[in-house]
């Protein structure tokens, strides 16, 4: 069977960012509870830059402590990396666990018809009373992260950070897999029946455009040779992925264009977006921004400096 491709992820975690239901109970438990809970998408959100590449939220940490310390690069790779552990421990149960800096973090999954579309995560929490040797252990380890901050500076964010023990903490993730239960329900209704696969139909016409991305996929072209209308591939294409046949296309395109630039490719930006199938260059630019939120020129200008 054919694995949801990257977009379409992209999109079911967008659309379950803007899902009612888990933004009000994100809210409400968040207020119960006196500590900031967020949603994680598992795959980057296909309207903005890939913040989730890296092992980060891509909202902004609540926590001054955790947003301080991502301010520094070694503490961001810090973070990332151990943010990223933990994700790979939460891929079907909830799991805690305890960074460099002493603080808890605990990450929930949010599961949509069977796939991981990612997780209710609940950072920089504080297990007890600051003391010196509390902030003493968090000097040290950070240190040998590269990050050379005072034991006073230490102990003055990590005291502000919220102290949650851990029948507190059990007791959130409790409620949260049971938000996420519901959430995950509402979300699979709200596409119309999601699965873990998707309907042969899609599977063949993934193929096809995963194949002839650089020639002319027209939706009524794509039916017919699938043996089927335009509008019955439109509808269950829409209802298998969230996604319109033409913006799957587009997409897919822009994510061919994205990787051809990252690798350094020398061809100037406009045969890039030719060979992949753009009609011109102002599409291509369009596409390209509101899937990756920033321009072609500006990813290689990037990618340049990477190098």
């Amino acid at each position: 069977m054919t694995p949801m491709p990257l977009v379409v992820r992209q999109a079911l975690a967008d659309r379950l960012s803007a899902l009612p239901d888990l933004r009000a109970f994100l809210a409400d438990v968040s207020l119960l509870a006196g500590v900031a809970v967020r949603f994680w998408p598992a795959v980057a959100s296909a309207a903005g830059p890939a913040a989730v590449d890296s092992g980060r939220a891509s909202a902004p940490e609540p926590v001054e402590f955790c947003a301080r310390l991502g301010r520094e690069a070694a503490g961001c790779r810090a973070c990332a990396a151990f943010r990223q552990k933990l994700r790979e421990r939460a891929s079907a149960a909830p799991a805690e666990a305890t960074c460099d800096a002493g603080l808890v973090e605990v990450l929930v999954p949010v599961a949509v018809g069977g796939v991981l579309a990612g997780h209710f995560l609940v950072a920089g929490l504080r297990e007890g009373a600051e003391t010196a040797k509390t902030t003493n252990r968090a000097r040290h380890l950070l240190a040998r992260q590269g990050v050379d901050w005072s034991a006073a500076y230490i102990a003055r964010w990590r005291t502000a950070a919220p102290e949650c023990g851990a029948a507190r903490r059990a007791a959130l993730a409790r409620v949260l897999a049971a938000g996420a239960e519901r959430v995950g329900r509402a979300m699979t209704e709200h596409l119309a029946g999601a699965s873990p696969g998707v309907p042969d139909l899609v599977e063949r016409a993934y193929r096809i455009v995963h194949a002839e991305h650089a020639r002319s996929l027209r939706v009524p072209l794509l039916a017919s040779r699938l043996g089927v209308s335009a509008a019955h591939l439109s509808r269950v294409f829409h209802h298998a992925t969230g996604l319109r046949l033409v913006d799957y296309v587009a997409r897919y395109r822009a994510e061919r264009a994205r990787a051809m630039l990252a690798e350094d490719d020398p061809r100037p930006v406009a045969e890039v977006a030719r060979a992949c199938g753009f009609a011109s260059i102002s599409q291509f630019n369009r596409v390209f921004r509101s899937t990756f939120g920033a321009s072609p020129r500006a990813l290689r200008r990037r990618n340049g400096r990477r190098a």
